[in-house]
C-alpha cells in the first residue's frame, strides 16, 4: 500500500510539497490571542512547536495569553481506517491519524520483571501524558504460557494485565495515545510555559477559523524526504497522513473513504489496472485492503519510466543495510545483500516484498505476495529457537537468487 501511496503523492502533491503548521497572533489590551492551525504533519515534534513559540516570544513584549484556539479540522472522519485490527489500537504503529500530530502520537516505556509474586516494574517516559495501571505479575522463570495484555480505556488510560517470567529481558513498550486533544493540549501548555508565556485559558479546539494577520510558519521537510521515512521505516502515521492529504489536494473532505477514491483515480490516470484494487488506507494497516501483483508490477515499471517517479527507487530500503530490510533473514547474504531495493509488507498470515533486483546498474522489478501463511507447531517452535528461517523467507531468498542469476 505504501508503494501506491508514494506514487499518488508524488503525482498529486509534488516532490517539494511541505506540510505547514501556522501559529498566528492578535494583540489585545489584556494579552495575546493565539491561533494554531494544525494540518496533520506526521513529522511535527515538540521541538518544532517550541521553535514556533520561541519566534513569537522574541517579537512580543506581552507574555499573557488570553486565549488560544487550535484549529484541528484539516482531516475529517475517523482517526483509524476501516478494517484495522481492534487489538492493535494502543500500539504506536497504529497511532491515530488526525490533524493533531505531534511526536508521532506515541509515548515510550519499558517493563522489567520484579521479584516472583510481585508486580513487574513499569517505566514510562512521560507519566503525565497517559495513565497506566500495571497489573503484570512476575512469575517463576519456567512458567508456561505467560502473556501480557494491553487494555485501552478512555482519555489516555491503559491497563496492563498478565504475567512476566523472572528471567525475562526488559520489554520495550510503545503506547499509542487515544485522546489526541488531551495529549496535544498538555504538550502545548508545557511549551507555552517553557517559553515564558502565562496561559490564562485552556486551549480550545475548533474549525473554520482564519489565521490572524501576524503569523509564524513551520514547514516540514519536502515530501520526497517524508516518503523516504515512510518507505524505508514503513511508518504508518506518515503514510496515512500523506494519504489523507491527497483528498485535501483534490479539494475534497480529507477522510479515508475520499482519499481512497482519489488514490484509485490517480492510479487509473497513470494507466494502472485498478479493477482488482480495494483500498481502505494508505498504510496497509486495514485487513480489507486488496492489492494485485499485476497493479504493483505496473507501478514499479512506471517508477522506472516516469522521470517524476524515478527518485522513489533510491528511496526504498536496501537489503542488509537499511530500514525494514536491514535484518530480513532472506536478504542478509551475498549476492542479495545491498542489491535488493524494496518495500516489505507484513500482517498476520501475509508476507510480501516488492521492489527491484539491482545488478551491474540494471534494475529489474519483482513482486512477491504470500497470503494465508500458516506454520505447523514444529515450524513455529524451530523458528522461535532460531533453528530455521521462516519458510516464506527461505522461498523468497531462493527465488530472488534464481532471478539474480538470470539477469545478464
Amino acid at each position: 500500500m505504501k508503494v501506491l501511496t508514494a506514487t499518488a503523492a508524488i503525482k498529486s502533491l509534488g516532490a517539494d510539497f511541505r506540510f505547514q503548521t501556522v501559529l498566528s497572533v492578535k494583540r489585545g489590551s489584556k494579552g495575546l490571542h493565539l491561533r494554531l492551525q494544525m494540518n496533520g504533519d506526521p513529522s511535527f515534534s515538540s521541538e518544532d512547536l517550541s521553535a514556533l513559540l520561541a519566534a513569537l516570544r522574541h517579537d512580543m513584549k506581552q507574555t499573557t495569553v488570553r486565549s488560544i484556539e487550535v484549529i484541528d479540522s484539516a482531516f475529517t472522519g475517523h482517526s483509524r481506517s476501516r478494517g484495522q485490527v481492534w487489538n492493535d489500537i494502543g500500539v504506536c504503529f497504529a497511532a491515530p491519524v488526525t490533524a493533531l500530530s505531534i511526536d508521532g502520537n506515541c509515548v515510550y516505556g519499558n517493563l522489567k520483571p520484579g521479584r516472583v509474586g510481585q508486580l513487574s516494574s513499569l517505566h514510562v517516559s512521560d507519566s503525565q501524558l497517559l495513565a497506566i495501571d500495571n497489573q503484570i505479575v512476575t512469575v517463576a522463570a519456567d512458567t508456561a504460557d505467560c502473556q501480557q495484555n494491553l487494555l485501552v480505556g478512555e482519555h489516555n488510560r491503559y491497563r496492563l494485565t498478565g504475567c512476566m517470567p523472572a528471567n525475562a529481558s526488559m520489554m520495550p513498550l510503545r503506547f499509542s495515545i487515544n485522546d489526541e486533544r488531551a495529549y496535544f493540549a498538555l504538550k502545548l501548555k508545557r511549551s507555552l510555559r517553557a517559553q515564558g508565556f502565562k496561559l490564562n485559558a485552556e486551549p480550545q479546539f475548533t474549525s473554520g477559523l482564519e489565521a490572524y494577520s501576524q503569523s509564524y510558519i513551520h514547514r516540514s521537510a519536502a515530501l520526497i524526504e517524508l516518503l523516504t521515512t515512510m518507505l524505508v521505516e514503513s511508518d504508518n502515521l506518515y503514510a496515512d497522513s500523506i494519504f489523507k492529504t491527497l483528498a485535501i489536494a483534490a479539494q475534497r473532505p480529507a477522510n479515508y473513504e475520499v482519499a481512497s477514491e482519489v488514490l484509485i483515480g490517480q492510479l487509473e490516470q497513470l494507466g494502472i489496472d485498478v479493477t482488482r484494487l480495494q483500498i481502505r488506507d494508505g498504510s496497509g494497516l486495514s485487513r480489507e485492503n486488496l492489492v494485485s501483483a499485476k497493479a504493483l508490477y505496473q507501478v514499479l515499471q512506471l517508477w522506472q519510466q516516469d522521470p517524476q517517479l524515478q527518485p522513489l527507487i533510491s528511496r526504498l530500503a536496501i537489503a542488509g543495510q537499511s530500514g525494514t530490510l536491514r535484518y530480513r533473514h532472506s536478504l542478509t547474504k551475498t549476492p542479495l545483500k545491498g542489491h535488493i531495493h524494496a518495500k516489505s509488507g507484513y500482517v498476520n498470515g501475509v508476507v510480501n516484498l516488492v521492489g527491484y533486483i539491482e545488478k551491474d546498474g540494471q534494475y529489474s522489478p519483482f513482486v512477491l505476495l504470500t497470503n494465508g501463511v500458516v506454520l505447523t507447531a514444529e515450524e513455529q517452535l524451530a523458528l522461535r529457537k532460531r533453528q530455521i528461517i521462516h519458510p516464506v523467507l527461505s522461498f523468497e531468498r531462493d527465488w530472488l537468487e534464481q532471478q539474480w542469476q538470470l539477469i545478464k
